[in-house]
């Protein structure tokens, strides 16, 4: 059975849907129904005939058909269903359908683009890490955005895969694109898309001007507005994050993380926007610096600050370069919670319903290993840790090991009777599957300096080294890519029994202990880094081999 009932912590996040759009999780299969899905799974949750939460899944799922064919529901003219990195302002939706194989649909070609790299100018090809696409329904139809290595972002229709527009930046684009509504725009600008790219393939570190992260019309195209993201300590002038929308009172605002290690609070509003230095750039609120004196000698400029700004109460969560994640207050637009984890962090922070932050560390900078936290922000560093995850001492690449994606959480696809589950791909070569609330042992910190919990890994299985999120989706799917190719899983719940590893086995609500077991649905190789988006039952893919991918049945 499907969670369908709407995430009463995305409301109460200082009204986060009022901008992203109040993402309908009762849509399903193309239906907006709303409240019948709600007493659909009632009505599954007491059929004892599903004895196993698949089941559950699959009787809810014929009755949701049923219903579809009798009920014509009213669909708005506009709906943000995917409308940003990790789907919404918790990071942890991933979009909506069962896939049931990975036979390719289509391919679109992304193409190629130039951009330097320690001096040395290289060709890219397609995209990459975070390199999600974003999925709108407007005007009756739906609609994909995507940033590419061809230094271009596009908005395709999600029907026939053609392009609609496509907006030139200077350098390639690694982060995926955020949309909101402007409520105070004119009515072809009131949909926005904000995207990042790296400085800029003819500009050096010390250009007076790098506007790399920019405000873009999605119904036109037209440049709105470029942010000058200004030099500081940190060597990089790029922008990966994912930037997110929300209320501050009764004004729309806007967060950014910049590589330069500066959070920007912008106006949403775009008629605000003024000429600066030769561009027109958004009214800035205000600045934070996401990284303290002490790192400057530590990390020697790898400041850099990737992940994208999470949203949970009324504070912003976000991990930044300097091995820190920072809790800032929305309303004072101040640093108010700190945690030092040390290392390289790249992944973004995952909120779960119950307010817990899932963030991932890479293996650079620290005596320890790179992994998975959990931590509760209602506490001091380092009584905040509940669990930490360590990955294995394997590197890939450049990368000497631990976890570079983000960590996935299935708190808006699993049943009410399933274990809470998290999932993330290391650089080791394994996809992990682990319990988000259950531990079992104890492992040394990143730093060495203390011992902490470990979560009950619940399944692994060896997807190849791999640097994309993993996705949850409907039907207890799981979608993993990397550079050993795209795997599709079931997750399979079986009741455990006395024979079984403790270790191995986690509690659901009524009691019951399950043992997951994961089945292989289908495999495609390739090399991915970006994450993967579902719709429809469809899964949407770029891969460095210069296409953006289409696989489902």
């Amino acid at each position: 059975m499907q969670q369908f009932e709407p995430d009463r912590n995305f409301r109460k996040s200082r009204q986060a849907a009022a901008i992203f759009g109040r993402r309908r999780f009762g849509i399903y299969l193309g239906g907006a129904i709303g409240g019948f899905l709600t007493s659909v799974a009632a009505r599954a949750a007491g059929d004892r005939r599903a004895i196993l939460p698949i089941a559950i899944s699959d009787t809810v799922r014929s009755q949701v058909n049923t219903l579809l064919r009798e009920v014509q529901p009213e669909i708005p003219e506009t709906e943000l269903l995917v409308p940003t990195y990790l789907g919404n302002a918790q990071r942890r939706f991933y979009g909506r359908g069962q896939p049931q194989s990975l036979q390719q649909l289509h391919r679109f070609e992304l193409g190629s683009g130039i951009s330097v790299v320690g001096g040395t100018a290289d060709t890219w090809s397609g995209a990459g890490w975070t390199g999600q696409p974003t999925i709108v329904r407007d005007r009756g139809r739906l609609f994909l955005t995507i940033g590419a290595y061809d230094h271009s972002l596009r908005k395709i229709d999600l029907e026939t895969m053609q392009v609609v527009w496509r907006y030139k930046f200077d350098d390639i684009l690694k982060g995926t694109a955020s949309i909101y509504i402007d409520t105070t725009a004119a009515e072809d600008d009131r949909l926005v898309v904000l995207q990042g790219s790296r400085r800029g393939a003819n500009k050096s570190l010390g250009a007076a001007i790098v506007p790399s992260f920019r405000a873009i019309s999605f119904r036109t195209g037209r440049e709105l507005w470029r942010l000058n993201i200004h030099r500081t300590d940190s060597y990089s002038r790029d922008n990966d994050s994912s930037a997110i929308a929300f209320t501050n009172g009764s004004s729309g605002e806007i967060f950014n993380v910049g590589e330069n290690a500066i959070g920007y609070f912008l106006s949403a509003s775009t008629a605000r926007a003024r000429p600066k230095n030769g561009i027109t750039q958004p009214e800035i609120l205000r600045e934070i610096k996401l990284y303290e004196n002490a790192d400057i000698a530590r990390y020697r400029g790898n400041l850099v600050a990737e992940s994208s700004p999470a949203v949970w109460d009324d504070r912003l969560y976000l991990s930044s370069g300097g091995g820190r994640i920072y809790g800032l207050d929305i309303a004072t637009r101040q640093i108010v919670w700190r945690f030092r984890a040390g290392g390289d962090l790249n992944g973004s922070i995952a909120i779960s319903r119950d307010g817990k932050l899932f963030a991932t560390i890479d293996r650079e900078k620290i005596p320890g290993l790179g992994g998975a936290f959990k931590l509760d922000p209602s506490r001091p560093d380092p009584e905040c840790v509940e669990w930490f995850m360590p990955t294995l001492d394997r590197g890939f690449g450049d990368w000497q090991g631990g976890i570079t994606a983000s960590v996935a959480i299935d708190d808006e696809y699993r049943s009410a009777e399933t274990p809470p589950l998290f999932a993330t791909s290391s650089v080791d070569g394994n996809l992990y599957i682990g319990s988000q609330l259950e531990t079992s042992g104890t492992a040394a910190g990143p730093l060495r300096d203390r011992n902490y919990p470990k979560p009950k890994i619940l399944a692994t299985y060896p997807i190849g080294a791999s640097i994309s999120t993993p996705i949850f989706t409907d039907g207890n799917r799981l979608v993993a890519a990397g550079y050993g190719g795209v795997h599709l899983f079931r997750l399979v719940f079986e009741v455990a029994t006395a024979a079984d590893d403790a270790a191995r086995v986690a509690t659901g609500s009524s009691g019951t202990r399950y043992r997951l077991r994961l089945e292989l649905l289908d495999r495609v190789p390739g090399s991915f880094e970006s994450t993967p988006v579902v719709w429809d039952g469809k899964i949407y893919l770029c891969s460095r081999d210069g296409g953006l991918y289409t696989f489902g049945q």
